[in-house]
């Protein structure tokens, strides 16, 4: 068998993880050409020896995958139309680039026999999508409830404890789970964007994040005591993301850290849940997980048959 040749856009914390896998993995892969923004400057993971770097993607003939993990949207929409209309599959961890533009991609890669697959886009390590997609199968899935952004969940919890909302921030950011601009988190965006791609697996149908009922935590009063968490919850009719009272003994009440929680609630009384780490290096096994399915011969689209 040939190895699946991959090009690789991004080498962050979850790109070089990555590339380790690739390197030790036990499936027949090799990294064809890296991309970065900056290829001479010095990285805490030293780029791969041997590969071909520069700045931006390298040829679509050479590769038979291109995996992105540089975030942003805009020119990763042009990557990816690239490489779908070219008939490539296109792997990405880029919640953005999905929840905007991720109908209209799909369908491309259906038109011409690519595959669009984002197992880290949606719980980092944590299998929700493939979870939901083996749920939906049935067509028994009724709701979707969870806690999706961490960086809510640190600051929610310390207002609880009494702490004020600019001191909560504050600890988060020092503790790496918040942005200097945390907008994205603190606005409710980040879990909107997650929770449109859990539903359009859900239900098959993609709905933009712009879609999504959303209200964010910037000003929100918590008494000392009370648990207040940032909530995302779909039906096949509507998707919200906000701030949610929950009792104490409530399993979304618990989590802690970078921690995610997903409760998927099918038709009956019968509900599965789904918990972990949400973010961090370990988001590098979803996408080698994504392409492993590649190497086996699949070509999977992300939502199903596209509805654009």
């Amino acid at each position: 068998m040939q190895p699946l040749r991959i090009g690789l856009v991004g080498w962050g914390t979850v790109g070089s993880a990555l590339g380790a896998l690739v390197e030790r993995g036990p499936l027949p892969m090799r990294l064809a050409w890296v991309a970065v923004r900056e290829p001479r400057r010095e990285r805490g993971v030293a780029l791969p020896e041997g590969v071909p770097v520069a700045g931006e993607p390298g040829p679509l003939d050479e590769i038979d995958a291109l995996v992105e993990l540089a975030g942003s949207v805009s020119q990763p929409r042009r990557w990816a139309e690239a490489a779908l209309s070219a008939g490539l599959p296109y792997v990405t961890a880029n919640k953005a680039l999905l929840a905007a533009h991720g109908g209209e991609l799909a369908g491309l890669a259906a038109r011409h026999g690519g595959a669009l697959l984002a197992s880290a886009s949606v719980g980092g390590g944590t299998p929700m999508l493939e979870v939901t997609e083996h749920l939906a199968a049935s067509g028994r899935v009724r709701r979707l409830r969870g806690m999706l952004n961490a960086t809510t969940t640190f600051i929610l919890a310390a207002m609880g404890e009494g702490r004020p909302y600019d001191d909560a921030l504050a600890a988060a950011q020092a503790a790496g789970y918040a942005e200097a601009d945390p907008s994205l988190d603190v606005d409710g965006l980040d879990a909107a964007q997650k929770l449109a791609l859990l539903a359009w697996v859900a239900w098959g149908r993609w709905r933009s994040e712009r879609e999504v009922r959303r209200v964010g935590i910037v000003g929100l009063a918590v008494a000392p005591g009370e648990v207040v968490r940032l909530v995302a919850e779909a039906t096949p009719d509507e998707l919200s993301v906000g701030p949610v009272v929950l009792d104490a003994e409530s399993p979304l009440a618990g989590l802690v850290g970078v921690e995610c929680l997903l409760e998927i609630e099918l038709e009956g009384t019968e509900s599965i849940s789904i918990r972990g780490p949400g973010a961090g290096p370990v988001s590098a096994g979803a996408v080698y997980a994504d392409l492993a399915r590649l190497a086996r011969g699949e070509r999977p689209i992300l939502g199903g048959w596209p509805h654009a």
